[in-house]
């Protein structure tokens, strides 16, 4: 590999002879001020005459309100207002969700959906007022049998759990691309398997708030907190208040950590409610740890997988066929049911599988709603594709490693158009995992597992693949509502000026979250105009300020933003260069950016350096070209290349690039307790190449850390009436800096063709792939003893009771 890979792109954009800042470990502009506390996260920002909110929940799962009584909490000293749901159904309309018709409003009104739905919120002088005015609130409840079982109710048992409604699946459909039937009639060999995956969730350190602030005179709405990204929240606001954008200004304070959890729409919607009724005092509501488990729409997978593979007899993999159901909790609300179609997208992974069918569904339970969540949907999917590749090997006798091989797309076949259309844009996954069994001495790592079960021991080892979509597109959601996303375009903006001595400023429409964005901008503008990465300021714009843009959702960040970027700096060299022409008395045509100067092509002495054509062009108005103002400022909106409706089939080309992963695994499984302990755990990542090497190495542990809580640890667990029994860390576990492995990770690099400068996305990382990967190795290590783990995450107590039913068993 090339120390450097943009040096052999052949679109590498940068006008230097030498990247200095691209491609580099260069330390984060966002640190300094985490690191000295001095970052104002949204529990820390306070308003002049503000007030604090606090949230009346449901203690029933599934109940009609009768009665709700709110003149003890009013009259309590220090409560501005109550809210409660009549006054939000008479002044909003149901929470913005695809598809369209089935969501609640922000407030219970005569019914209530899950145990933890809001019924009223409390505007008080503080947090501790507020909390006490809800026990003075009183709710008449009757209540109602609840839905707590996805399988019964996709068969249509038990009471339906949205009104209006006289079914409980939401979204159903099949997707068949190839010949299925033909090609699972023609194999030597079926695997299958049945499996469960139960819902997690992401929890960052900083939970979700929100202020809001309700203008009486100019009618209009200002929200600041914790947002990932403004226009990601408007379509809510403007769905459930009938604003138009122009009356509200979002402002995004920085992130503790989002994994998809802080659109939080339902909540900025009863906030705004609030705030409007308050009449002009600015109301904050910051959620508690208890809330967040059990209250915020992020609940995420809640699935059940039926699973079959045809193969040959050589290993070659002809079809596939998964029916996923999802329990999708209460309502569907914002984008989340895009988590259950997403699977199409890379549905065979790494592998030249010509057939596949998908038969997936989402239907709604008396459970908190489910929420986008990092990884969107695709880590149990590749649970159940890496499984059955495994249970194939064993049955023909392979080694799990050469199956794969087999069947891994080639070097030479990219761009790989994959059978529902989507297109993955470069790859090499023969000889990342060359470089995995290289590491990690597989051989040697074989015979280790060998001697240890002549030893009685439970070794387990895999080897498992995966692809990172980066930028799954708005085609993607058109198949859930065609009429609300009709659409091709996912822009991501910004705006960049320069002053006369260089210096510059780059505008930016979403807050630090962890990804690293305003690291990686200064790189490029330092790169690009050959200035100093220190010249380079970024800063975030508001929603009124800020370019069209999505914000990180889908591993975008990388992709989106750094096309913006360099297209936003081509414009102004482009600008630059028509007054650089002027200085150096030749034609525009004739003018090149190299190495931080405008020269004439064939004449390098003629040149003049970047900040001297800026300080010309804002000083000498009489010497501009025709056309040209005296502003060196441009705006710039990236959109993906390619994309197209899909079709009726649900064909389409949903992604911008395709980073590919291969992990290994080796761990032991204590036969009297069921833990697990990972020995060995080394991985190979080609996202393209690296803007900056150690943010990309830091997203990649930290989403393995997340991969292993889903595999091991975290589940949201129910009663039969819809309680949640996992309300506090005592009882939803991840894990801690013990339990998570000292991790080998080894960079690969086959640069994208159709991204500025060759990047992949890959935020969402190693949890595609590491839940995968502990799996089949827990399954591999159980296999002596004839002892199959099928639910994820694969608990102590799992493994031990399978472990007992075994040795019980004749």
């Amino acid at each position: 590999m090339n120390a450097n890979p943009l040096s052999e792109l052949p679109q590498h954009q940068l006008p230097i002879s030498q990247p200095r800042y691209v491609g580099q470990d260069v330390p984060r502009i966002e640190d300094p001020l985490l690191l000295t506390g001095r970052a104002e996260f949204g529990d820390n920002i306070h308003k002049t005459g503000m007030l604090h909110a606090a949230i009346l929940r449901s203690p029933y799962a599934h109940a009609r309100i009768r009665g709700i009584d709110t003149s003890r909490a009013e009259a309590l000293p220090g409560v501005a207002a109550v809210l409660v749901g009549a006054e939000v159904k008479a002044q909003s309309r149901p929470v913005f969700g695809i598809p369209e018709g089935w969501t609640g409003h922000a407030l219970a009104v005569e019914k209530t959906h899950w145990a933890g739905e809001p019924v009223a919120i409390v505007a008080a002088e503080d947090r501790y007022v507020a909390e006490d005015a809800l026990e003075l609130i009183e709710v008449d409840y009757e209540p109602l049998e609840p839905m707590v079982n996805a399988l019964e109710a996709a068969d249509g048992k038990g009471p339906v759990v949205l009104e209006g409604k006289d079914t409980n699946v939401m979204y159903a459909r099949k997707f068949t691309f190839g010949d299925v039937d033909t090609a699972f009639a023609e194999a030597d060999l079926v695997v299958n398997e049945d499996s469960r995956w139960h819902r997690s969730a992401g929890n960052p350190i900083e939970t979700c708030v929100c202020i809001a602030r309700w203008d009486p005179f100019d009618q209009s709405l200002t929200l600041e907190g914790s947002h990932r990204s403004p226009l990601l929240v408007m379509p809510a606001l403007v769905g459930a208040l009938g604003l138009s954008p122009t009356q509200i200004r979002i402002y995004t304070s920085p992130l503790g950590g989002s994994f998809g959890v802080k659109t939080f729409a339902r909540y900025v919607i009863l906030l705004s409610l609030l705030a409007k009724k308050l009449g002009g005092r600015p109301v904050k509501w910051t959620e508690d740890r208890i809330e967040h488990l059990a209250g915020n729409s992020s609940h995420a997978w809640d699935r059940h997988h039926n699973a079959a593979m045809a193969v040959r007899q050589d290993g070659t993999i002809t079809a596939v066929r998964i029916r996923a159901m999802d329990d999708f909790g209460a309502f569907g609300e914002w984008l989340g049911v895009g988590q259950i179609v997403k699977p199409i997208t890379i549905f065979p992974g790494c592998y030249r599988i010509p057939a596949y069918e998908y038969d997936c569904a989402a239907v709604l339970t008396n459970k908190v709603p489910q929420g986008p969540y990092r990884g969107f949907g695709l880590p149990s999917h590749y649970w159940v594709l890496e499984q059955l590749v495994d249970l194939a090997a064993e049955k023909l006798g392979m080694d799990r490693a050469e199956i794969r091989r087999k069947n891994f797309i080639r070097r030479d076949e990219f761009p790989y158009t994959i059978p529902s259309g989507n297109v993955y844009d470069s790859g090499d996954y023969e000889a990342g995992l060359d470089l995995l069994l290289e590491k990690a001495d597989y051989a040697a790592l074989k015979e280790q597992q060998a001697a240890a079960r002549k030893q009685g021991r439970l070794v387990g080892l895999s080897v498992v693949t995966s692809i990172e979509p980066g930028l799954t597109g708005t085609p993607m959601l058109g198949l859930l509502s065609p009429r609300m996303f009709s659409r091709t375009s996912s822009p991501e903006g910004m705006a960049l000026r320069m002053d006369g001595f260089g210096k510059m400023i780059a505008q930016v429409g979403f807050p630090w979250g962890g990804q690293s964005q305003h690291t990686f901008v200064r790189q490029i503008l330092a790169d690009y105009f050959a200035v100093k990465a220190e010249d380079v300021q970024v800063v975030v714009a508001d929603s009124s300020t800020m370019q069209p843009g999505m914000g990180p959702v889908s591993s975008r960040i990388a992709v989106a933003l750094g096309g913006a970027v360099v297209g936003a700096a081509k414009l102004l060299a482009e600008k630059l260069g028509r007054v650089a022409a002027v200085m150096l008395e030749a034609d525009p045509g004739d003018v090149e950016l190299k190495d931080g100067a405008f020269q004439v092509r064939g004449a390098p002495a003629r040149s003049a350096p970047v900040p001297q054509v800026a300080g010309f062009m804002l000083a000498r108005a009489d010497k501009l070209p025709e056309g040209v103002d005296g502003n060196p400022e441009v705006s710039f909106v990236w959109n993906p290349p390619d994309h197209y409706l899909a079709d009726e089939q649900g064909r389409s080309h949903y992604g911008v690039t395709a980073t590919s992963a291969v992990h290994l695994c080796m761990l032991e499984v204590d036969h009297g307790t069921g833990q697990v302990e990972i020995l060995r755990y080394v991985m190979v990542d080609d996202c393209g190449v690296r803007l900056n090497p150690s943010v990309v190495r830091g997203q990649l542990l930290g989403s393995l850390a997340q991969g292993l809580g889903n595999a091991l640890y975290e589940e949201y667990v129910y009663d039969d009436q819809g309680q949640l029994l996992t309300t506090t860390y005592m009882d939803y576990l991840m894990p801690t800096v013990m339990e998570v492995p000292v991790v080998e990770e080894y960079e690969q690099c086959t640069p994208s063709p159709v991204t500025s400068l060759g990047q992949k996305g890959v935020g969402e990382g190693a949890l595609h792939t590491t839940p995968a990967a502990v799996r089949c190795a827990i399954n591999d290590a159980l296999h002596p003893l004839g002892v199959h783990i099928a639910e994820a995450p694969a608990t102590p107590f799992r493994i031990w009771s399978a472990l007992q039913a075994a040795a019980t068993s004749p």
